[in-house]
């Protein structure tokens, strides 16, 4: 003990340690009374009953069953690893899924503004055609008005026109009636002569004929008497004649008298014939201009009806041409839409082959360490054939200590396997990782058959002063 206590005061902590690790490989019950602790580690006999042959065999067997473990560990975390890259693939897919809906949401709401657009569009047109057709209604009923003014104001001239010319046809026949009276008033006239010359008048009023025919009866009277006073004795035959003479005259005047009153009722007929004509006339005129204005309107009409018909043409063609460069457009949209979404599904196939050529390459890489784990098993499973008895006896209680240990262990596995990683670069620092951990019980076998070999050959004071040594020195190593 005092040279344990030396040891202990000259190596430190480190001989503080390979002290407790000594008395939990020797002396368990005295390493749990002192600590406090249950021994985690134990010697095994294995070298006492087998060998160490049978050691070595055990340990190959035991390497054998890490490998297998460490390939079933390998196997879960890339199982892990697929499936999480399928979760990736899945999510991908699910991502891609939901840019394409988003891409029709989208199309969708734009189609439903182009909707709203041409609506308002079309309610403004429609409402600038009513304000266009109300526009024109109203200056085509101001033609119409100025159309009939302007007609009114000619019928009117021509009233005007013809109630002029009545009034010259008027003036003419009063200067007619009045210079005739005037020229017979200035020519002296004999009684005679005032009854030859009656047929000149155009008119006469019957007082002046009765007064011109009184007249010459009193001077016919007078020449009579004046006759018959000197000529007592002229004949009967003579009396006759004159009186015939008389009758004639009287009937010539009568005649004249009636010429007259023809020639008068003739002029008076001509007036109102060059009346009616001057009527029909103006009649005629204003059906000429009334035929006129209407076919100026129907020429004016034809060329708005052509003017509007070349208008509604160009205005169909335009939205002809409108509705060909929105359907060029849409066309294009969708063709851009489809690309885009064969574009998404290739990328989505990409991923899908990526796992599978993922898969691929792991069952490869499994089946050839399968099959070279079972080139190693083979030159080991023929030797341990003979000592298999021998070494189930001295390793089921080894088995029994590690237990706790691989509990221990699970967990950690299980934690590893809930996080795995997200690429192949983190699962090739984790397996290097593994194969760090997996070469450190190389090391504990070492120490524990140096330890064994020491223990065999010196006594038991000795024993642990050289295991303290070889602690030191494995440690140091």
């Amino acid at each position: 003990i005092g040279a344990l206590l030396d040891i202990l005061q000259r190596t430190g902590v480190k001989g503080y340690t390979a002290f407790l690790e000594s008395l939990e490989l020797d002396y368990p019950k005295l390493y749990s009374r002192i600590t406090g602790k249950e021994p985690n580690k134990t010697f095994s006999i294995l070298i006492d009953t087998a060998g160490e042959s049978g050691l070595t065999q055990f340990l190959m067997s035991e390497l054998t069953r890490l490998q297998r473990a460490l390939q079933d560990e390998r196997r879960r975390r890339q199982q892990a690893c697929s499936v999480a890259k399928e979760q990736e693939v899945w999510s991908c897919q699910q991502q891609l899924k939901d840019r394409e809906l988003r891409k029709l949401t989208e199309r969708v709401q734009k189609i439903r503004e182009e909707r709203e657009q041409l609506n308002e569009e079309v309610k403004q047109l429609r409402d600038h055609n009513y304000s266009l057709m109300a526009d024109i209604n109203t200056l085509n009923q101001e033609k119409s008005n100025a159309l009939l003014a302007n007609r009114d104001l000619q019928i009117e001239v021509e009233r005007l026109k013809h109630t002029v010319q009545r009034a010259e046809n008027q003036t003419r026949m009063l200067r007619r009636r009045t210079v005739r009276p005037l020229q017979e008033s200035r020519t002296p006239t004999l009684p005679t002569d005032n009854f030859f010359h009656d047929d000149t008048q155009e008119e006469h009023k019957e007082e002046k004929q009765e007064e011109v025919q009184k007249e010459t009866k009193q001077a016919e009277q007078e020449e009579s008497l004046k006759e018959s006073q000197p000529r007592h004795g002229c004949r009967p035959p003579q009396m006759n004649l004159l009186s015939a003479v008389f009758r004639l005259r009287r009937e010539l005047h009568r005649a004249e008298e009636q010429r007259a009153k023809s020639v008068a009722e003739k002029e008076e007929l001509e007036l109102r014939c060059a009346q009616l004509k001057g009527d029909s006339k103006m009649y005629r005129q204003q059906k000429k201009q009334t035929l006129r204005q209407l076919e100026e309107v129907i020429r004016e009409r034809d060329k708005a009806l052509e003017s509007q018909g070349q208008q509604q043409e160009e205005a169909r063609l335009l939205l002809q041409e409108k509705d060909q460069y929105r359907e060029n457009v849409r066309q294009l949209t969708e063709k851009s839409d489809k690309l885009e979404l064969l574009l998404l599904r290739s990328q989505g196939e990409e991923l899908q082959l990526r796992t599978r050529l993922r898969k691929m390459t792991f069952n490869s890489q499994q089946i050839d360490r399968s099959v070279s784990s079972e080139e190693e098993e083979e030159p080991a499973g023929d030797v341990a054939k003979g000592r298999s008895e021998e070494v189930h006896s001295c390793t089921s209680e080894e088995k029994e200590t590690r237990s706790p240990q691989q509990e221990h262990s699970s967990p950690a596995g299980a934690r590893e396997a809930e996080h795995r990683p997200s690429n192949v670069a983190s699962w090739d620092e984790q397996t290097d990782s593994l194969h760090t951990s997996i070469s450190r019980p190389n090391f504990f076998y070492r120490r524990k058959r140096a330890l064994r070999t020491k223990l065999i050959n010196s006594e038991y004071t000795v024993g642990n002063l050289d295991d303290s040594s070889g602690s030191e020195i494995t440690e140091s190593d």
